[in-house]
């Protein structure tokens, strides 16, 4: 089924190649008969038509580009390419308000104020109306924790300086911070075709609260418990489109798991992690390609 098919993996300027965690399913795939190519989404090409499928992955710059971004998915969307997630799914998963939107439809998120650029909020103030002892502030648009961070009763006034200079340039998200993220760690749960393939428990380094490997972040494979797989495939279900993957990440808090992210663009899968992910990769791209044909 994948002999002679042509798929790119969408990746950034930055780094052109394979994301080294794709690497077990981009071998998978080749040694089944496929042509896989690492395709920078933000690098002048007329080859995007060529590509049987076109599976975004590693375009790791997207938010610091998000009108040149938004051309390109114009693009792939009047060429009319065959591109997992889809075009649709993507522009959806953009914006963080989407979290939002799935809290108004059942949801369970961290406490979460939304703040518009452009618009202002005193951070001392706000931990004394909502007695959080401490808030997650990051960016609407966003990737890899960029412009996350912290803040507490001892440091909310020198963080205001650069939490204005943010919010005048970006909306952004004030959450609740769950302690849990650092006691017991964040859960990300990976699914193919809405089914779920593994989980990963990640834990922040010392005196840290980012669970990202670049911030010294840990994970490694654990099965789930029962309500973040439940609450996932609750959440999933609430997501019309298909979905080739999805990564759910919360953290169980007083037995309920809350959502932390929907990562439906460009989320590390951590293929490495489980001997089953690579080979469930590869059969929800050959269930794409089957599909693809029967409608032309």
């Amino acid at each position: 089924m994948l002999v002679n098919k042509k798929i790119a993996f969408v990746t950034c300027s930055v780094k052109p190649d394979f994301a080294p965690n794709d690497l077990p399913v981009v071998e998978l795939l080749k040694a089944e008969g496929a042509s896989v190519r690492a395709m920078p989404w933000d690098l002048p090409s007329d080859e995007w038509s060529s590509f049987d499928l076109v599976v975004i992955r590693s375009c790791w710059n997207y938010h610091l580009h998000t009108e040149l971004f938004h051309r390109w998915l114009d693009r792939m969307e009047q060429e009319n390419i065959n591109i997992f997630n889809s075009i649709k799914t993507v522009r959806g998963n953009l914006h963080k308000e989407y979290l939002k939107e799935l809290e108004e439809r059942g949801a369970m998120l961290p406490e979460s104020i939304w703040l518009e650029k452009g618009t202002s909020l005193n951070l001392s103030l706000l931990l004394q109306q909502t007695t959080w002892e401490a808030a997650v502030i990051k960016p609407s648009i966003s990737a890899g924790a960029f412009n996350t961070f912290l803040v507490n009763n001892v440091n909310a006034n020198d963080l205001q300086k650069k939490f204005d200079e943010v919010l005048n340039s970006s909306d952004m998200i004030v959450q609740e911070f769950i302690p849990e993220v650092v006691t017991d760690g964040e859960w990300s749960l990976i699914f193919f075709d809405k089914k779920f393939s593994h989980a990963i428990v990640k834990k922040p380094a010392t005196k840290d609260f980012r669970v990202q490997h670049e911030h010294g972040g840990s994970s490694a494979l654990a099965e789930p418990p029962l309500a973040a797989l439940q609450e996932s495939e609750k959440i999933l279900s609430m997501i019309d489109e298909p979905l080739l993957y999805a990564r759910v990440d919360g953290v169980i808090a007083e037995g309920q798991f809350l959502l932390m992210e929907l990562e439906l663009i460009e989320p590390s899968l951590f293929l490495e992690k489980s001997e089953t992910a690579a080979r469930a990769f590869a059969n929800a791209m050959a269930n794409q390609l089957q599909k693809s044909k029967q409608l032309c």
